[in-house]
């Protein structure tokens, strides 16, 4: 009996340890953020690395690979809204577990609201939507949309 509660633990610890987690506060944070002050928010404060966007004017695009492993990216697109608020775009590397980020965001105080046409689940709280992505894409990354009422 000893020896399988030891099992046990350690393959919890395994499996947390693998996994990574999403930073929900940050991404609140970067829909409130005025667009000109998001480079050394992101990259100052955060240590993420701008990537070269296509429209510069419209969006910036940030990544950032945790303990030098690919399996552990996350890559944020920032895009400017004609009102204060900022709508993210966000890719998620194959560590990132899909219903741990839903069980956070209900942690935080959203609320599950229903699936968005069938392939994102969506959260609510105030003026804040979050999207999920139900299953990860062919390549293992979950997408993330995160945008203001």
């Amino acid at each position: 009996m000893k020896n399988i509660l030891s099992l046990v633990l350690c393959l919890s610890i395994a499996t947390t340890a693998l996994s990574q987690n999403l930073d929900i506060t940050l991404l609140e944070n970067l829909t409130t953020k005025s667009f000109a002050s998001i480079d050394t928010y992101m990259i100052d404060y955060y240590g993420y690395e701008k990537i070269k966007s296509q429209n510069e004017d419209l969006q910036n695009k940030y990544g950032r690979t945790y303990k030098h492993d690919l399996d552990n990216t996350i890559v944020i697109t920032v895009i400017s809204s004609k009102d204060d608020s900022n709508a993210l775009d966000i890719s998620l590397a194959k560590n990132y577990k899909v219903q741990e980020i839903k069980d956070k965001l209900v942690s935080q105080g959203y609320t599950y609201t229903g699936l968005e046409n069938f392939e994102f689940s969506e959260f609510k709280k105030d003026k804040s939507v979050f999207l999920v992505s139900e299953i990860p894409n062919e390549e293992g990354k979950t997408q993330v949309k995160v945008i203001v009422e």
